[in-house]
């Protein structure tokens, strides 16, 4: 079986893990970092697994007016942790930007931080509603896995 995973590496970001399709999807936490490379070497392992592929959400390279400078190097030190992680467990990735992720996703334009982040969440739910896990934490990821296995 071919899983994907969807990597949002927030500050408080998680992971969304979809076997097969998106009809079967974990959600996970971004938590210390040798859980999350603990959990990829398990999955290397798993026997139902063939085939392991990743996308992760494309930081932007400097801070603006939505991300203060601390939030932005956290973002940066976790995106090249994450790609790090997947180039040792030799899982190919895709980065891809917030811009083409959330495009499509209504109601987004000019809403403060905290307002984006629930919104987001909503369109989770609405997409994923018998999905448990669904937070604030893991929304992210489930819309980048959802995006890139759909426009792939």
């Amino acid at each position: 079986m071919k899983i994907t995973i969807g990597i949002d590496p927030g500050s408080k970001g998680g992971y969304a893990i979809a076997w097969g399709s998106l009809r079967s999807i974990n959600l996970h936490t971004l938590g210390e970092d040798f859980e999350f490379v603990e959990h990829i070497q398990n999955l290397k392992t798993h026997p139902d697994v063939t085939e392991i592929e990743a996308v992760i959400e494309l930081v932007p390279p400097f801070a603006g007016k939505m991300i203060p400078s601390s939030k932005s190097f956290v973002l940066g030190k976790n995106c090249g942790f994450l790609e790090g992680a997947l180039r040792m467990a030799e899982i190919p990735f895709t980065l891809v930007r917030p811009q083409e992720w959330q495009k499509g996703l209504g109601g987004l334009q000019g809403l403060t931080y905290n307002q984006r982040k629930k919104a987001l969440t909503n369109h989770a739910k609405r997409f994923f509603p018998s999905v448990k896990g669904l937070t604030l934490q893991t929304a992210d990821a489930i819309l980048i896995l959802r995006h890139f296995l759909l426009t792939k």
